[in-house]
């Protein structure tokens, strides 16, 4: 296979990843009910999703520890906006305004993450809660995978576009996490989390 054939073999491939990348965002975005935790400033992918043991325990340990640390970024984006709101009180009422309305939304933030926290540690065999309790769980577990998919695409792209030890590099990380998103996926096929609050 010539040079020209084989890159072009591989801009029909990353297109067709950029794509499905795409489609899979937008889908959970559009087709998900609103978690109060969404992947962003204040609750990064987790450095570590290894699954040991049963993916319904483990992930539920990762998806708390997630949360946590989520919560104590508010918190401190919070300390932060109070003293930004102190310091506007002697400023323009806008300024003011805006400050009070961060503040606001911070602790809207923390409140429902903090419900969402207690809730993925609930172990009440209710029903309901665990139903609830699962929901959560994979809405989740969805954008962290759809985010491992998207940084792995973006090394894709890197991979192809440079040479030597960086597209070496590029391609080892976007195999890991490619394999990264792929043992999350099959996560949710585990009986531990398929049979769990089925019915």
């Amino acid at each position: 296979m010539s040079f020209r054939h084989k890159t072009a073999r591989v801009r029909r491939t990353l297109a067709l990843l950029t794509l499905l990348a795409s489609t899979t965002w937008l889908g959970a975005t559009f087709a998900s009910p609103a978690a109060a935790a969404q992947l962003g400033q204040y609750f990064p992918i987790p450095n570590s999703l290894s699954i040991s043991g049963a993916p319904r325990d483990s992930l539920l340990k990762l998806q708390s520890k997630w949360l946590q640390n989520g919560l104590d970024n508010l918190k401190k984006a919070r300390a932060e906006a109070e003293a930004a709101l102190e310091k506007a009180k002697s400023g323009a009422a806008d300024q003011l305004a805006a400050a009070e309305e961060n503040v606001k939304k911070l602790d809207g933030m923390i409140a429902e993450t903090e419900e969402e926290l207690a809730l993925s540690e609930n172990n009440d065999s209710s029903h309901e809660i665990q139903r609830e309790r699962k929901r959560k769980l994979m809405l989740h577990l969805n954008q962290w995978i759809n985010e491992l998919n998207r940084l792995a695409t973006e090394q894709m792209k890197i991979a192809i576009l440079k040479d030597g030890a960086e597209a070496m590099t590029a391609q080892n990380r976007n195999y890991q996490l490619s394999e990264q998103a792929d043992n999350l996926e099959k996560a949710k096929t585990d009986p531990s989390i398929i049979d769990w609050a089925a019915k």
